[in-house]
Order: C-alpha cells, then sequence, then structure tokens
C-alpha cells in the first residue's frame, strides 16, 4: 500500500463515519450541512497531528530510504568503491558528520588508519558529544600510536564514561589502559563493571572473570 491509496482508504472511512454520526441529523438538513465541513476539518486536523498518518508517512520515507540503500549497494562492487562514492558524497556535503563517521567505518575495516583517523576527526568535529564518533575516534588514534595511549585518547574514552558509565568500548578500552599501566585496582573496576553487562554464561563474561582474577593476582604483594 502505498500513501496515495492510503489516504483514499482514509477519506473512504471517513465519510462512512460522518453518515453514521449524522445520521440522527438527516432531518435537520441546514444543520447537516453547516456541520459536515466543520467535522471533516476537526477529524482530518486531528487524525494529521495526533493519529498515526504521521508514522506511516516516516515508515513509508524509511522504506524508500531503505531501498536507495539497497540500490546503491548492488551498483558498487568492492569498499574501495563505496569509499570513492561516499568522498564524492562529502565532496558536495563536507558538514555530515555521519557521513564522515561511515567513511571512517569503512576505512577502518580496510585497515586505512591514518585516513581512518582523518574521518573520525572531522565527525567528531561535527557533533563532538556524539558517543560511537567519539569511541572510534578515540581508537584510531590508539591504533596510529602503535596501540599505546595517550593523553588525548584516555580523555576521549573518560569523556564518553562521564556521559555513559555504561559504555562498554569506553570501558574495555579504559580498564586495557590501566592494566598495561599496573593500575590493578582500577583495571579490576572496569572489569567489573562490563562483568555486570554481560549475559552470566556467556564468552565474554568467561573472558572477564580471567582478566579480573589475573589482575587481582597481578595486585597481590610479591
Amino acid at each position: 500500500m502505498n500513501e496515495r491509496w492510503f489516504m483514499v482508504g482514509f477519506i473512504v472511512f471517513l465519510i462512512i463515519a460522518l453518515m453514521v454520526a449524522l445520521y440522527p441529523l438527516r432531518k435537520q438538513k441546514i444543520a447537516v450541512i453547516s456541520l459536515l465541513p466543520l467535522l471533516i476539518i476537526i477529524i482530518t486536523f486531528a487524525y494529521w497531528h495526533w493519529g498515526s498518518f504521521a508514522d506511516w508517512r516516516n515508515y513509508l520515507q524509511d522504506i524508500s530510504r531503505q531501498q536507495q540503500v539497497q540500490a546503491l549497494l548492488q551498483t558498487i562492487h568492492g569498499p574501495q568503491e563505496l569509499i570513492e562514492k561516499l568522498q564524492a558524497r562529502l565532496s558536495d556535503k563536507p558538514e555530515s558528520a555521519r557521513g564522515w563517521y561511515l567513511l571512517g567505518r569503512l576505512y577502518a575495516s580496510q585497515q586505512q588508519w591514518q585516513h581512518a583517523h582523518d574521518a573520525f576527526a572531522k565527525a567528531h568535529q561535527f557533533l563532538p558529544n556524539d558517543e560511537q564518533i567519539t569511541v572510534n575516534y578515540a581508537q584510531s588514534i590508539w591504533q596510529l600510536n602503535k596501540n599505546k595511549f595517550d593523553d588525548t585518547s584516555r580523555a576521549l574514552f573518560k569523556t564518553v564514561l562521564q556521559k555513559n558509565e555504561n559504555q562498554p568500548d569506553a570501558l574495555a578500552m579504559l580498564a586495557m589502559d590501566a592494566f598495561v599501566s599496573h593500575d590493578y585496582p582500577q583495571a579490576i573496576s572496569y572489569w567489573q563493571r562490563l562483568l555486570k553487562l554481560a549475559p552470566p554464561d556467556s564468552e565474554d563474561a568467561k573472558a572477564l572473570r580471567k582478566a579480573i582474577t589475573k589482575a587481582q593476582q597481578r595486585s597481590l604483594p610479591s
């Protein structure tokens, strides 16, 4: 069903509803004639603003966007071609934070960390409070720094936790940072917070328990 047929159906339903509502006044033609336009306007306005028509339009738009994306993907024959198409789109709309973020993810999937970092930095510039953008930006810095933390990446991860104390990527990265820095109590604290988020019997939970045990052993006086 498209939007046009939906509107036709709604109009038919509206006419039937009005006929039922005005049937008791069928002998009072003046009242019917005067009330009919007013009722149509009121019902249509109410349905437009408080009914499901706005949601239906959004649904149709989402379907249309998905179809456009699928059509685009069918014309693409590899990640590099997708990168080039996205670069072309960004040259026309360079202020698109989401576009830069997606470009960064594409570069990261190809292990092109300098390009990924540059794209994430652009996305972060436009949306500095976005959680996923900040996490990926910090991870790209960590990758470029040969898997070592610096003040910038560490501060970015901590900024994410200040806004969302249960953000798993930030917790995992900061736990790793604390562990390699021999701050075992802090590493244990981060991993325990992560453990609460993992399904109890999952492989992630088992790995976290092992990491906590290892950190606890390291924290014991020799």
